[in-house]
């Protein structure tokens, strides 16, 4: 089963990766369409490069290492990185199941440390 500790360090990850490509890239505006946004790229988190592809009206971080690959995908609300959902969770913890995800997401609703949006998509609170 996925912990919240976990899910917060994912969060967490999420702000970073969106707060540095907005440094690298501090001319994009359209956050509906993301028609500014470049296609493809690289961008720098501390000392560790992270590749980004654009897709739809989201983002895909990955991050490819000797050990696995990491990916960060944010399909949609890029100007929200308090936004999650389960298919961003799946695709960062590959070896859990979208039924433990959802039940760690809802017992953090319950909570009160994230605030359910609709079905799959939740907002993290912080005070």
């Amino acid at each position: 089963m996925i912990n919240q500790i976990e899910v917060i360090h994912f969060i967490e990850l999420q702000i970073t990766l969106m707060k540095s490509f907005f440094i690298h890239y501090p001319l994009v505006k359209d956050f509906k369409w993301l028609l500014d946004f470049p296609s493809k790229g690289v961008i720098l988190v501390g000392n560790e490069s992270w590749d980004f592809k654009k897709h739809g009206k989201g983002i895909r971080f990955f991050k490819n290492n000797s050990s696995a690959a990491v990916v960060v995908d944010i399909i949609d609300n890029v100007n929200n990185a308090k936004i999650i959902d389960v298919w961003r969770l799946s695709q960062y913890f590959s070896n859990h199941t979208d039924d433990e995800i959802k039940s760690t997401l809802d017992e953090m609703a319950s909570s009160g440390f994230l605030q359910k949006i609709s079905e799959r998509q939740y907002e993290f609170i912080t005070s």
